[in-house]
């Protein structure tokens, strides 16, 4: 099973806020997961009660990987009594590959966005509800295949109403942040599956050792049960390249991957969480800094020899979001990036006003857009 942390659970909000997108600011900012602006944002007693729910729950989330054991073994216990005639039985599981957004979204509608019902118990039933099956005896062996529903079909298994559904694939659509790439973001068709040898821009003021994420030496090896490093590593790459670059210590992106599936960096079917930068950066060695959307303390920091790792969203960097890492800063304040999935976007020289303008504005606990890197 998976392990992925996730980034919190989504408080109350207005009802019939979904009336008109005209008020979608509003609601993004109402009823969104606290990790989206940060859990430290409470002003008053009321919202210092719920954040301290929401943490709570988070450290519920983060222990996803066993719950979701669970589940299985749950579900298996169930479908055993329906047979007799076997004599040992064997189990294909796989299950895991929901997206963790979606997961979220579901559950936040299912149970109200009432948190003191959201606790471990819950989640375990949210998680074993996911789940279909197969079973049939072949030689007198039970096989039981075990796989996720689709988001569609779990809503509807749940009973969702149209209402119901729509508000889910909402709050779903405005926490997702697909890292996945696409050939548009790479540096074309020619290039997936490339060996690119040894390369170090040494035109800053600290030297980088560059990684790209669809290299053939660890490009489509997997990242969770449902991408490839190729395809949705690039929270891991530009980890590697700031890890590798600041203490020399040559980790691989994929070394990078491995890790973060393990301490809950991963999201599945989306990427990473941006959680991996700070925990992942400070597990290498790291002391590593949110400077938010600040564009003097980043140009501050290059200056100084520091890196910037970055979470971006679409624009000239990607067509959803994408993990970078500005490696530099020129005479003229022109800013120097080490892109994961592109080595052509890599030397070019970027103005600050674009870098800071795309970058995400999805933001919380971890901190972010910009986490500033030194050893």
């Amino acid at each position: 099973m998976y392990s992925a942390k996730s980034t919190s659970i989504l408080p109350k909000v207005i009802s019939g806020v979904l009336a008109t997108l005209l008020l979608l600011p509003l609601l993004i900012f109402t009823a969104l997961p606290n990790t989206i602006f940060g859990f430290d944002s409470a002003t008053n007693q009321g919202v210092a009660d719920f954040t301290a729910s929401a943490r709570r729950l988070t450290n519920t989330y983060q222990n996803i990987g066993q719950k979701n054991q669970s589940a299985l073994e749950r579900l298996v216990s169930s479908i055993l009594p329906n047979f007799s005639d076997y004599d040992n039985y064997q189990v294909t599981d796989s299950s895991g590959g929901m997206n963790q957004n979606w997961l979220i979204a579901i559950g936040s509608v299912r149970y109200k966005q009432d948190l003191a019902v959201m606790d471990d118990a819950a989640l375990e039933d949210l998680l074993y509800g996911k789940l279909d099956y197969s079973a049939s005896i072949t030689d007198r062996v039970l096989n039981i295949s075990v796989w996720d529903l689709t988001p569609e079909a779990y809503m509807t298994r749940l009973g969702f109403s149209q209402a119901e559904k729509d508000w889910a694939t909402l709050l779903y659509s405005v926490m997702a942040e697909d890292q996945r790439v696409t050939v548009g973001d790479t540096d074309g068709p020619g290039s997936y599956g490339t060996d690119y040898g040894d390369i170090t821009f040494s035109n800053a003021a600290t030297p980088v050792v560059y990684y790209n994420q669809t290299d053939a030496r660890w490009g489509n090896k997997p990242y969770g049960k449902t991408s490839t490093i190729g395809r949705a590593g690039c929270g891991p790459t530009a980890l590697a390249i700031a890890v590798a670059s600041l203490t020399g210590n040559r980790v691989t992106p994929y070394d990078v991957a491995q890790w973060s599936v393990a301490n809950g960096g991963l999201c599945e079917g989306s990427g990473s969480y941006h959680s991996l930068i700070p925990n992942g950066g400070r597990h290498y060695g790291l002391t590593v800094t949110s400077i938010g959307r600040d564009g003097k303390k980043l140009v501050e920091a290059l200056q100084e020899g520091k890196l910037v790792i970055a979470i971006m969203s679409k624009g000239h960097f990607t067509n959803s979001g994408h993990f970078i890492v500005l490696r530099g800063v020129t005479a003229d304040g022109k800013l120097l990036v080490a892109d994961p999935a592109s080595v052509k976007r890599s030397n070019k020289e970027w103005d600050l006003r674009i870098v800071t303008g795309e970058a995400s504005r999805k933001v919380g606990s971890a901190g972010g857009p910009f986490w500033v890197l030194h050893p």
